[in-house]
């Protein structure tokens, strides 16, 4: 059976996160499509590889996604040179396991400032007519951590549950010019981000077993990032869609 391929040629997104993981695999497979991509994160070096690969297709924006300043004026560049956008991914996040009695507020704080309120941030100038089409389409990352709650995972699983009460709400306020937001909750998917977690002794085989599928890559995620994007989804807003090799139908408890 052949990919489902889509045609954004024209089309204008803004990828957070894109130097690494989910959010390069989305922004490669956009710009293969045609699109024109303003690709976000802070490893510089790993942005202007992702555009030798894409000439003319990735505009790259080394910077912190947590800093709402520059990320406006990033976005408001692109969209003066490029014209006005037609969706945004927010990819961006970290992952740490730390059980309740080694609790660090900091470290707390930085998982929901890059996982949550940074795309909130990445919402709200998206959402300014200036700056988008109507019928923008937006995806931001939840997990599957947001269903299952994970042990040791409780400020990953806070920031992934937030961000999918935040789509609900969002979604009644944008609705007017026809804007679609989503989140897509997948489940464990080889990237850098999981690297560090997949050679963890304490991840045995029992847990890989629980993906009824086996583990994912990211490309196994990607295809509904680029549905949800797409026209194909225009009547699909403000829910979560599980990408998760059967996670959660696995036996985790």
């Amino acid at each position: 059976m052949g990919r489902v391929q889509y045609d954004f040629s024209g089309e204008r997104f803004v990828v957070t996160g894109a130097s690494s993981g989910m959010g390069r695999a989305v922004a490669k497979e956009l710009a293969a499509a045609g699109a024109t991509v303003l690709a976000v994160a802070r490893r510089e070096d790993r942005l202007v590889a992702l555009q030798n690969e894409f000439t003319g297709q990735i505009v790259p924006s080394a910077l912190d996604v947590c800093d709402s300043k520059a990320l406006s004026e990033a976005i408001a560049s692109f969209v003066k040179t490029y014209g006005k956008l037609h969706g945004a991914v927010h990819a961006a996040g970290i992952f740490s396991s730390t059980p309740l009695r080694a609790y660090d507020e900091d470290e707390a704080r930085k998982i929901m400032d890059i996982s949550y309120w940074a795309g909130i941030r990445l919402m709200q100038i998206v959402n300014k007519k200036k700056n988008a089409e109507d019928g923008c389409s937006s995806v931001l990352f939840s997990s599957v951590a947001a269903a299952v709650g994970e042990k040791s995972n409780f400020a990953y699983s806070s920031a992934k549950i937030a961000m999918q009460a935040a789509v609900r709400s969002i979604a009644k306020e944008i609705y007017q010019r026809k804007n679609r937001i989503n989140t897509i909750s997948p489940g464990w998917v080889h990237t850098e981000m999981t690297r560090n977690e997949d050679e963890n002794s304490a991840l045995n085989k029992k847990f890989y077993d629980w993906h009824l599928l086996g583990i994912g890559e990211p490309e196994d995620v990607t295809g509904m990032v680029l549905f949800l994007l797409s026209e194909r989804a225009r009547w699909i807003t403000g829910t979560d869609v599980v990408v998760d090799g059967g996670y959660l139908l696995g036996g985790y408890n």
